[in-house]
């Protein structure tokens, strides 16, 4: 048995579907069955049940632990013979929101891959919660996402300080304030009257998101209830609809990067966007990464790099980020 089969068993594992596993994996079915066959046999136990559905047997779910730590370990092994060795060679896993990493990644990725081309860029995308599931049990380096960070043992790094952003179509706007809107948008611009939009559908985050919880915190604290009309996963989906004129959203002002791939102009000649003026709607972006993990010299480079996309310098990364 080597690293290659624990990568296709794990694969199997997540999956509990061959063909699926194997178009991930670009090999056949038959191949990957196989794989899997053969270290049934070497282990002399079955890893998975076949019928009605597969399934994994008691010893596939120890196997999947053991499997998981054992290239774990073997990843952060090659990250500091890569470091000790100045080859910076190894993997660099990451975990983020899909709305963040859109306003991040195409300014980071390229400089770090420029920097580390030898070094394999892998890409987990989540809410919170995810994300720090997979930082717990070691499939990621790094998190990049809002506090509070409810695990422990967990180095924060701060990134950048985020006001949470009305997005109101304009011609709301216009609807509710008539001829006063331009001297409205000038007064909003340092901090919008929630109340004045009470009649106003709403488009938000479901519950569960660190900025829906932070929204709902402020609502209630206004004694503010949203005409909410709509409720999706994904960030990009609430700032097309505001594009489109059907609702207000809200959302972290780093979020409104990704505002080009809401239409195919990419224009925000159609909305107003208003800060809340309230100091419990500031979202703080972090890093997180595990203190008992070896924190390779590219997973630092890259959080320097992502504080300089953000406009916060090159702080270095705390002492003891690289522990041997």
């Amino acid at each position: 048995m080597n690293f290659l089969h624990l990568k296709y068993f794990l694969l199997v594992a997540e999956e509990l579907n061959i063909t699926r596993a194997a178009e991930r994996l670009y090999i056949s079915q038959q191949s990957l069955s196989n794989h899997i066959s053969n270290m049934e046999k070497e282990l002399d136990v079955k890893l998975f049940t076949r019928s009605p559905k597969l399934s994994l047997t008691y010893a596939g779910d120890l196997l999947v632990e053991t499997a998981t730590q054992i290239l774990d370990l073997y990843s952060q092994f090659l990250a500091k013979v890569g470091d000790i060795n100045r080859h910076y060679m190894g993997v660099l896993r990451v975990g983020i929101s899909h709305t963040c990493g859109l306003a991040l990644l195409p300014e980071v990725l390229p400089q770090f891959q420029a920097e580390f081309p030898m070094v394999e860029f892998s890409l987990f995308e989540g809410n919170s919660t995810h994300l720090e599931d997979e930082l717990a049990h070691g499939r990621v380096d790094l998190i990049v996402c809002f506090q509070p960070i409810m695990m422990e043992g967990v180095e924060v790094v701060p990134l950048t300080q985020e006001p949470l952003i009305l997005v109101v179509p304009k011609s709301f706007t216009d609807q509710i304030f008539g001829d006063r809107a331009p001297e409205v948008r000038e007064q909003f611009a340092s901090g919008a009257d929630i109340d004045c939009f009470q009649d106003m559908p709403f488009i938000l985050i479901k519950r569960g998101n660190r900025t829906r919880s932070t929204v709902d915190q402020y609502f209630s604290r206004h004694f503010f209830k949203a005409k909410l009309i709509l409720e999706t996963e994904n960030t990009i989906t609430t700032l097309a609809m505001a594009q489109a004129g059907i609702g207000i959203t809200i959302c972290p002002e780093l979020f409104l990067r990704t505002i080009h791939v809401t239409s195919a102009q990419g224009s925000t000649d159609q909305l107003d966007f208003f800060p809340l003026n309230d100091p419990s709607t500031i979202c703080k972006l972090v890093v997180g990464y595990r203190r008992d993990r070896y924190m390779s010299h590219f997973g630092e480079r890259f959080i320097q790099l992502t504080q300089q996309a953000l406009g916060t310098g090159e702080e270095a990364v705390p002492a003891g980020a690289a522990q041997t």
